[in-house]
């Protein structure tokens, strides 16, 4: 009789430690799936985020065309430099655009944004070539 409630001890321990390890790994992928769920919202918010800025810097770029175009015809060159323009330089042509009267003067500007830009990349090369 005592062997029988051993073994019956035994088993219901063994079936509990059994449901106690399906419900640790039922546990488990719930924290998972909470973790990539949250994962995801903080990528998708970042993402609107970046999408937004690269929406509004297209934008600024678009009515800069536009204003220029009024002026003059754009060569696909001009387009080409004037789509390259990050936030910061599209305001700083901005900021110089009562100035801008020829394709020559928007040449200029455009050169003088670039020219930092290109010092900036030789001297990093430098620095490397010497390492």
């Amino acid at each position: 009789m005592e062997e029988k409630r051993m073994d019956y001890l035994k088993d219901t321990s063994y079936a509990i430690a059994k449901m106690r390890m399906k419900y640790d790994e039922m546990d488990e992928k719930t924290v998972y799936k909470k973790g990539i769920e949250k994962g995801m919202r903080k990528g998708v918010k970042k993402g609107v985020k970046q999408g937004m800025i690269q929406g509004i810097i297209k934008g600024k770029v678009s009515l800069l065309k536009e204003l220029l175009r009024q002026k003059w015809e754009l060569t696909e060159r001009d387009e080409k430099d004037l789509d390259s323009l990050n936030e910061e330089e599209v305001n700083q042509i901005v900021q110089v655009l009562n100035r801008i009267n020829t394709p020559k003067d928007l040449h200029d500007q455009l050169k003088k944004l670039s020219d930092p830009k290109h010092q900036a990349e030789n001297h990093a090369q430098f620095a490397f070539s010497q390492d």
